[in-house]
């Protein structure tokens, strides 16, 4: 499969910098996963929960700084490019509803008055539903879906959704095996020829809830958007999470028992952003996969989870100053957290406590949050 023209493009970009984002080793291994936002599913993209991570330097360069605060404007969101559209009727296939109890069954729509394009299938849920899925740009080509806004959901395919802040979506493909295989854009509901869609693991919920032991809690003037990427599915940083002004947001902090064991990945946009900045961006505007910060978070096989804050490469390549963004620190709020040597791990004033972002290890029973201010 090709790599849509904005994903080669931030492959591009990546290059240039010549170093990782970060490292995590795999648990009883030496073996090195470096995370890179490519969004190309390669074996160098995947955020796989391990030891502690390191990283090597990032040289910036220097250009005009941009505001710390973000103007949120009505244009329509940027995407990647996707797949010619059909010329065929929307798809509404029966959909699978045999599960039954806590699991639920798919729903029909629920009364949405969401897009649903020729030839694609319709997004099953409406605003406010008891599953705990959260729309993504429901009147764009993906309706709901968490994909891009102008793919969309096809018969024979899969269609991921997304789920409220906190909860993390408890279907994918069962058969995939591999970060880089083809099951690593296999996330969601499955989709037969006839668009009748199917939970793969059909006693499960739609969305779980994760490790809830790390949120955000915001100190700035102006809300902030984190924005979560879509694995297993396209990778696009779409699934908002949003601490409102003096406000926080619990994050979606996933448990080892979590697809092939990956973590959660989030691009934190400037003060002044809204779920509306959860997009593939452009680097003239600093929001989406050119956020300021990246944070991560994810049980790991040996029962610690572990959260992390550094600052994104891809903005500090473009010229964007990080002294220019607000700061952020990691604070334990219930048991005991392993800091870093320094005994902290906080982004201030452009410069980290850890080089190239720091890590904190929250034993079971330990909670934290990232704290902006």
């Amino acid at each position: 499969m090709a790599m849509p023209i904005q994903l080669n493009n931030i492959l591009n970009d990546l290059q240039k910098l010549g170093d990782p984002l970060m490292v995590y080793l795999l648990p009883g291994s030496n073996q090195p996963i470096t995370v890179t936002p490519q969004g190309d599913n390669t074996a160098s993209n995947q955020q796989k929960v391990g030891n502690k991570p390191s990283s090597s330097a990032v040289t910036t360069s220097a250009a005009p700084a941009p505001s710390t605060y973000l103007q949120v404007s009505s244009a329509a969101p940027t995407s990647s490019p996707s797949s010619s559209s059909e010329e065929a009727k929307p798809t509404h296939g029966s959909n699978d509803n045999s599960s039954s109890g806590s699991s639920g069954g798919i729903p029909d729509g629920q009364g949405n008055s969401f897009n649903t394009p020729s030839g694609a299938v319709r997004f099953p849920w409406n605003h406010n539903n008891a599953d705990n899925v959260v729309p993504i740009t429901p009147q764009s080509l993906n309706g709901g879906w968490a994909m891009s806004p102008d793919q969309s959901c096809k018969p024979g395919g899969w269609c991921p959704y997304a789920c409220a802040p906190g909860y993390y979506s408890a279907q994918w493909d069962p058969s995939a095996s591999a970060y880089n295989g083809a099951g690593s854009m296999n996330g969601g509901l499955k989709a037969d020829a006839n668009g009748k869609l199917s939970k793969p693991f059909p006693d499960r919920p739609f969305c779980e809830s994760g490790m809830m032991n790390a949120h955000i809690e915001n100190k700035l003037g102006q809300s902030v958007s984190a924005c979560q990427t879509v694995y297993p599915g396209n990778e696009a940083m779409i699934i908002p999470s949003v601490a409102s002004a003096g406000g926080s947001v619990q994050l979606n902090v996933v448990p080892k028992s979590y697809w092939l064991g990956v973590s959660s990945q989030f691009y934190v946009n400037l003060a002044g952003s809204d779920a509306s900045q959860c997009i593939w961006g452009n680097d003239d505007k600093p929001i989406g996969n050119w956020a300021p910060y990246i944070f991560g978070g994810g049980q790991a096989a040996d029962g610690n989870t572990y959260i992390s804050v550094q600052f994104n490469p891809l903005y500090t390549s473009k010229g964007f100053k990080v002294s220019d963004a607000y700061n952020v620190r990691i604070e334990c709020t219930s048991g005991k957290c392993n800091f870093p040597n320094s005994g902290e791990c906080k982004c201030e004033g452009g410069k980290c406590s850890v080089d190239n972002g720091c890590t904190v290890t929250l034993p079971q029973g330990a909670q934290a949050k990232w704290v902006l201010y």
